[in-house]
């Protein structure tokens, strides 16, 4: 799965380019997952994005892409420009917490999609929900607010999802989304369970997904294709 599996331009249905990849979705149905032109509200620049046109309807942004390529390089930048999403097909990068504000206030998106899954291990994704918890955590990983978001109540499960720290948001820490820090890279550490599973990413070193790196808990090794990746919509 890359980002440029498909090159499509919203002008290609003969459609004007939409502000977002839920309004090209709209304008048109039968999209294929691909590379779209998006027009920037507040900015009025266009901008080459990759656009899931199938996942729960369409229409979500990819905004950070972590892939493992080569295992003995295991790396990723932390994009400061949210402009820098539309180099996901050739780099692994996320977004800082500031870059996403301010794609916030371009995009005004009111949902985050998480999607981790190791080959060698489970699959964890899930939706912010479309009620006030939910809008919580959008905020949270925008910038918005330092308060960690309750975790009950604020996502829905995909399909696909067969994760252990999905399954109870009970025993997430603390109950709520995140770490607590106040810092610029929130999308590094989204969820964890206290001693057993997680979603971080630190350097080479820590690549988790649904699992922990430690020598009494479950952890699974990687693989070529493994991914971590956020949406927007």
């Amino acid at each position: 799965w890359e980002c440029d599996d498909y090159k499509y331009g919203a002008e290609y249905f003969g459609l004007s380019i939409g502000h977002s990849c839920e309004e090209i979705r709209n304008a048109s149905s039968h999209l294929k997952d691909g590379e779209y032109w998006i027009a920037l509200k507040k900015s009025g620049s266009l901008l080459k994005v990759y656009c899931d046109m199938t996942t729960d309807g369409g229409g979500w942004l990819l905004v950070s892409n972590v892939v493992v390529g080569n295992l003995s390089l295991l790396q990723f930048s932390e994009e400061s420009s949210y402009h820098e999403i539309s180099k996901c097909h050739n780099k692994s990068l996320l977004l800082t917490t500031d870059a996403m504000k301010e794609l916030r206030t371009q995009l005004s998106f009111t949902q985050l999609r998480f999607h981790c899954r190791k080959n060698k291990g489970r699959t964890f994704h899930l939706t912010t929900a479309g009620n006030s918890s939910g809008e919580a955590v959008v905020q949270y990983f925008s910038g918005q607010t330092d308060a960690n978001p309750k975790a009950c109540g604020s996502f829905v499960r995909m399909n696909d999802d067969n994760s252990k720290l999905a399954a109870d948001c009970n025993q997430w820490g603390d109950k709520q989304w995140g770490y607590p820090f106040k810092g610029k890279r929130r999308n590094l550490f989204v969820a964890r369970v206290h001693g057993k599973y997680r979603w971080f990413l630190k350097g080479s070193s820590r690549w988790e997904c649904d699992d922990l790196i430690n020598n009494d808990t479950e952890h699974f090794g990687l693989s070529t294709g493994d991914f971590w990746r956020v949406f927007v919509r």
